[in-house]
């Protein structure tokens, strides 16, 4: 198969969905299939190559919701010079991925008109909010959504506002897939009372929130030592934050970064809402860090089977009491750290890759 991926944001950002575009098109072509990734370049950058990603348009960074992403934009004579370069390549398929966000992925899937596939990698605005991009946002998803042939959620959280807009709506709900055979490593050693997080600073990931917590976990546990990793509008805060334990670092060389997670006992994931699954969960659970994690509905579909990690989204004392609890019931810790590790396999590209290409595979047959 020739398979056009649609990314909404920069690939050279970090991100769940960039990953799983990544990792499932690293996965395909070694099963033989030939894909492209079409992509905005990042805010400020010029459009460029690299391998299979195709830069088109330009982007805008912009901040919504409490996080921030790419607003993008391409004219109609580039779009038009890339859609005849899938043509005369061969393109047979379209997997596009959230693609009402402001406007490249859109523009390409017209441009295109080839069968598309729609991965919803996010909950949709509130009906409630008037923005104008939110109103944009919801007026996109219900265009789109009727032209897709089949739609694909990682887990049941972006369900109910979908249906809110197309009731009879019917979706295969399949976790992302990435290459977690980086973050296996059963002879790592942990740090005892050693806690984790990694992703990006700001408020819809709950940092806020988690340096409210800490000053309580730290009192409750004096060896305790927390490391953050990440960049982001809360930055400042987090820099600014003395705190007994804490250790910020803005980035590090991914190997590094998985070595860090693999010697880390606990991994903290305080995100109050917005997370569809929670990629940053399956990464830790493979390295054996045993996720602490609010109920908000994206991470309790990867947590569903030890709700006894999960703790009400939006407290910081609801937070640090259950990573207290976790932290001090020693002997349970080596049956929650395999259970981690056993339950990651389920986003394992070599687990989900041929669910994707059967989806695939059906849509071509079924157009055909």
């Amino acid at each position: 198969m020739k398979i056009v991926q649609l990314c909404p944001y920069a690939m050279t950002r970090p991100g769940g969905v960039q990953t799983h575009i990544r990792d499932l098109t690293d996965w395909l072509v070694q099963e033989g299939h030939e894909v492209r990734i079409i992509a905005p370049p990042a805010a400020g950058s010029n459009a460029q190559r690299k391998g299979a990603v195709i830069e088109l348009g330009k982007s805008k960074h912009v901040g919504i919701h409490g996080t921030g992403f790419e607003i993008s934009r391409a004219k109609r004579r580039n779009l038009r010079g890339i859609a005849d370069e899938m043509r005369d390549w061969g393109a047979e398929l379209i997997h596009a991925h959230t693609p009402w966000t402001p406007f490249l992925v859109g523009q390409m899937i017209k441009a295109l008109n080839l069968p598309v596939i729609t991965t919803i990698h996010a909950t949709l605005p509130d009906p409630k909010a008037g923005g104008v991009i939110e109103r944009y946002i919801r007026w996109s998803a219900k265009r789109l959504v009727g032209r897709s042939h089949s739609i694909i959620v990682p887990s049941e959280a972006p369900l109910p506002m979908l249906r809110a807009l197309q009731p009879s709506l019917r979706a295969h709900v399949l976790p992302p897939a990435i290459d977690l055979s980086p973050w296996d490593n059963p002879t790592a050693r942990k740090r005892p009372y050693s806690f984790f997080f990694f992703g990006r600073l700001e408020r819809r990931k709950g940092v806020d929130m988690l340096l409210r917590a800490w000053p309580h976990i730290a009192a409750a546990l004096p060896e305790a030592q927390l490391t953050m990793v990440g960049d982001g509008p809360l930055r400042k805060a987090v820099e600014g934050a003395s705190q007994p334990g804490l250790q910020y670092l803005p980035s590090m060389p991914h190997a590094d970064l998985v070595a860090k997670m693999q010697e880390s006992e606990i991994f903290l994931a305080p995100a109050p809402y917005g997370e569809s699954y929670g990629l940053v969960l399956a990464e830790a659970m493979a390295a054996g860090a045993i996720p602490v994690a609010t109920d908000n509905a994206g991470y309790a579909s990867v947590l569903k089977d030890r709700n006894v990690l999960l703790c009400v989204s939006g407290s910081a004392k609801a937070l640090a009491d259950k990573a207290i609890a976790v932290a001090q019931d020693r002997e349970v810790i080596p049956r929650h750290r395999q259970w981690a590790v056993t339950q990651s396999k389920a986003s394992d590209v070599k687990t989900v890759g041929p669910k994707y290409t059967a989806l695939y595979q059906s849509c071509l047959s079924r157009d055909g």
